[in-house]
């Protein structure tokens, strides 16, 4: 398979093609968009009023499911279409970092000016102070640099602790891959049992609960690998989107939703929409719309004393999470992305890392 988007497995056999023969830009933009509502209303609201299984979180909740879903489905695919490790830790690299460090600067020192409370030498003098520097780049709670705190909630970008689980699980993808494990059902498999077991353990800590987003991507991974084994057929989907329905009606909905959403997830990736195929065809803003969208919602509660209506809320934060997301995607993401078709020796070359033996290229070769 060398494709970085390839096809999956359905009752008709293997469905192959490139980025746009599938819907995982549009179910990517979907998700993000859906996350930017689901913490309007939190934000607007304040998490402590909210109970851990309200509606509109456990949707914001699936949305996220799905985007570490897809996330795994294809970080499998990347690897196995890769021909090195350092390839592989290239591209993921060009992916996730230099937009990531364009919003936190942009957070740093464009809205931390505008709307922190601290005169700007305290601003700065904050910013670069030991507490400070600790809350870079998560920003958990804006406080310590004057920031958002009379808004219902002090985070500043709270969702960016999602970007350290994910790489974390990138590396777990190459870690299985050197060692000839990935496509092993036992290894991968027993990565997931310890990941239920910390789960349980930590079912009603709202907060180390989260553990259990990481299966998501295993899950997907695991759909990937052995995509030839799954068929996505309509009437699973049904019964899983039933399972979804009656579940929430009991306290168990998040662990239905670790049964279906990987696997509704997946089929609809692949159902044969044209309009939702060619979706992505202007850019791929799911990553910008999600590391901007929170910072841009406290600045609007915060400038309009928490006034807005939340649809206007969700409205306007869209609208100029958008323009943020386009303009990353335009001047930083496509540009890096460009450089990831760099082969190994150029890699080694521009990096200043010395070639491996031969040998150990020819075992890498090998487990290829």
């Amino acid at each position: 398979m060398k494709t970085e988007q390839p096809g999956a497995a359905t009752e008709g056999g293997s469905i192959s093609g490139d980025r746009f023969s599938n819907n995982f830009d549009f179910l990517r933009f979907a998700a993000a968009a859906v996350i930017v509502v689901t913490h309007a209303y939190a934000l607007r609201l304040g998490y402590v009023g909210m109970g851990m299984y309200d509606p509109v979180i456990l949707i914001g909740q699936a949305a996220l499911a799905a985007l570490l879903v897809t996330s795994g489905y294809l970080i499998a695919a990347s690897w196995e279409s890769t021909a090195s490790p350092l390839r592989f830790a290239w591209k993921r690299f060009l992916r996730v970092v230099p937009a990531l460090v364009l919003a936190i600067l942009v957070t740093l020192f464009v809205i931390g000016p505008l709307m922190t409370s601290l005169p700007l030498v305290e601003y700065f003098g904050a910013l670069f102070s030991p507490a400070g520097l600790a809350t870079v780049p998560f920003f958990e709670n804006g406080s310590a640099i004057g920031l958002f705190q009379d808004n219902p909630w002090t985070y500043v970008n709270g969702p960016l602790w999602t970007i350290p689980l994910e790489v974390a699980m990138y590396g777990v993808v190459a870690a299985l891959g050197i060692s000839g494990l990935l496509h092993r059902w036992g290894a991968i498999t027993a990565l997931a049992a310890v990941n239920v077991l910390l789960w349980v353990a930590w079912f009603d800590d709202p907060r180390m609960s989260k553990i259990r987003f990481t299966l998501y991507f295993l899950i997907g991974a695991i759909l990937y690998l052995h995509r030839e084994r799954v068929a996505y057929r309509p009437v699973v989907a049904g019964a899983l989107l039933l399972l979804l329905g009656l579940s929430t009606m009991t306290p168990y909905l998040t662990v239905a939703g670790m049964i279906a959403i990987p696997y509704l997830t997946i089929y609809a990736a692949h159902l044969p929409v044209p309009l939702l195929n060619t979706f992505g065809r202007p850019g791929d803003f799911s990553y910008g719309i999600y590391i901007y969208h929170y910072p841009v919602q406290q600045m609007l509660i915060q400038a309009t004393g928490n006034e807005l209506f939340l649809p206007a809320l969700c409205g306007l934060s869209f609208l100029a999470t958008f323009a943020l997301a386009f303009l990353s995607w335009h001047a930083v993401e496509r540009r890096a992305l460009a450089a990831k078709s760099l082969g190994t020796a150029d890699l080694r070359r521009v990096l200043g890392i010395p070639s491996l033996p031969t040998p150990l290229t020819a075992w890498w070769v090998a487990r290829k």
